[in-house]
């Protein structure tokens, strides 16, 4: 029996080790092996892990319940990869949580914060780092196209789909609907810090 050759071993490898998790990543390098500009049929030659190291989402008190129910119903219903739907996956999450009575009418993500604030209930949080961000809050984007929106989670964040990582548009604002009894505790200051 012929032995098997070096690359099949080493893509064998490769196929039996773990799927990387939401919390880590692994990237790999087709770099030159012969000094010829060959690779060795495509063979990766470099192999390293990359360990995302977010803190996990917190809950805050003060935030409405609905809200956290949104990210996890938008976590249940989101897609593999984006289907570049994320202001309508969010908008039908935070109907369906009972987050906003009716359904948002605002055609671009970037335009949620807006309608978010003036027409159901949310607030502008004093919070600019989408990782502190508690879990549950509507985190809004610009940019030059339509924007992103998504919602913190746990784990990360969701809109279509699921990621670790916070989108790399500039950020516009996260927004949160807070709980009846702690706007009636803090009077008109509705803004968490």
């Amino acid at each position: 029996m012929r032995p098997l050759p070096l690359a099949a071993i080493f893509s064998l490898l490769l196929f039996l080790l773990p799927h990387p998790a939401d919390a880590q990543t692994m990237f790999y390098s087709f770099g030159s092996t012969n000094g010829f500009g060959g690779n060795f049929g495509g063979v990766p030659t470099t192999v390293w892990r990359h360990s995302v190291s977010h803190a996990p989402g917190a809950y805050d008190p003060r935030m409405d319940v609905s809200m956290v129910l949104a990210a996890r119903f938008a976590e249940q219903h989101a897609e593999h990869r984006s289907l570049l739907r994320c202001w309508k996956y969010v908008k039908t999450a935070l109907l369906q949580a009972g987050a906003v009575r009716s359904y948002p009418t605002t055609a671009y993500a970037k335009q949620a914060g807006d309608e978010l604030t003036s027409k159901h209930g949310f607030v502008q949080l004093h919070v600019r780092d989408p990782y502190r961000a508690p879990v549950g809050s509507v985190i809004v984007y610009g940019g030059s196209g339509a924007g992103h929106v998504e919602l913190r989670t746990e784990r990360g964040f969701v809109s279509d789909y699921r990621s670790a990582n916070a989108c790399r548009y500039p950020l516009i604002g996260i927004y949160a609907k807070l709980s009846s009894d702690s706007i009636r505790a803090s009077g008109k200051n509705l803004a968490m810090r």
